[in-house]
């Protein structure tokens, strides 16, 4: 699995060009080396979503992130948007990408994140690792650290609107109009939901902890399934304005960073994983 695209030498991945590959159309499609409209298909790391203004404290030290969000003020999606990746390793089915994430500004670690796609007869199966390399040691050790993953899902070219969508979210959670988390939590609309002019940008949580599956169907039962592994609970459902639908996955919610929930805290040497796939349902 090797990229054509004239911006990158030959060890290197824009990582989400990998998508180009898929047999089928189950995902946001866009030209080879474009920065994914959207984010579209990126993984989402050291965070996913939001820091409420770009600020967050973290062992009593208050850190200030880049706003990379500057219609709301907040820091979004991490660190990955637009990154190219170093392949480490492939088959004729496989791949696997690798980067640095850090430091940057307010953000003193450094987090070794790969990450191994593989290519199946109906889909394409992903699992990311986050390893914090920061040195023992030194003022900054152990590292706050969410994943997710923003993947558009696309009903093997049905519009939206003529579609249904099937999950496995338990509970929303409401926010303020600066898509940060506010009150308690709320029942999820039921499944399943017609999708016709329905707009969203919200997110929600299956408090079992399952393994997350979110399909969306065609009015003949054929469409697109992701399954994320029961370490991303957290989901956000966002319909752009080209009605397209990202469903995405995350180990811990929105504004995560400030508030702690659900935050993995990485030793130096440590790791978390997740896994997902994507792919195909035929009739």
């Amino acid at each position: 699995m090797t990229t054509t695209s004239p911006r990158l030498s030959p060890p290197q991945v824009l990582l989400f060009d990998v998508w180009r590959w898929t047999p089928a159309p189950y995902s946001r499609a866009f030209e080879p080396a474009q920065r994914p409209p959207g984010a579209a298909n990126i993984v989402l790391a050291p965070w996913p979503n939001r820091v409420a203004d770009a600020t967050f404290t973290f062992n009593g030290i208050t850190h200030q992130l880049e706003v990379t969000e500057p219609e709301r003020g907040h820091a979004l999606h991490g660190f990955t948007w637009g990154r190219i990746f170093n392949i480490v390793d492939h088959t004729n089915d496989s791949a696997t990408l690798r980067t640095i994430l850090g430091p940057e500004p307010g953000w003193p670690w450094q987090i070794e994140l790969t990450v191994t796609y593989t290519l199946t007869d109906t889909g394409i199966t992903g699992t990311m690792t986050a390893h914090n390399i920061t040195p023992a040691g030194g003022e900054h050790g152990p590292a706050p650290c969410a994943l997710g993953v923003h993947t558009y899902l696309d009903p093997q070219g049905a519009p939206l609107d003529e579609c249904t969508l099937h999950h496995t979210i338990e509970q929303h959670q409401p926010v303020d109009s600066r898509n940060i988390p506010t009150g308690p939590r709320q029942p999820w609309p039921a499944s399943p939901m017609d999708m016709n002019g329905v707009q969203l940008d919200d997110a929600g949580v299956d408090p079992v902890k399952r393994p997350h599956i979110a399909r969306l169907v065609r009015e003949d039962g054929c469409g697109v399934e992701l399954e994320a592994s029961k370490s991303m609970p957290w989901t956000q459902i966002f319909t752009s304005p080209q009605r397209e639908l990202a469903v995405e996955p995350m180990t811990a919610p929105p504004n995560a960073l400030a508030t702690g929930e659900d935050v993995t805290v990485l030793a130096p040497g440590e790791r978390m994983s997740v896994t997902w796939s994507v792919r195909a349902i035929n009739n």
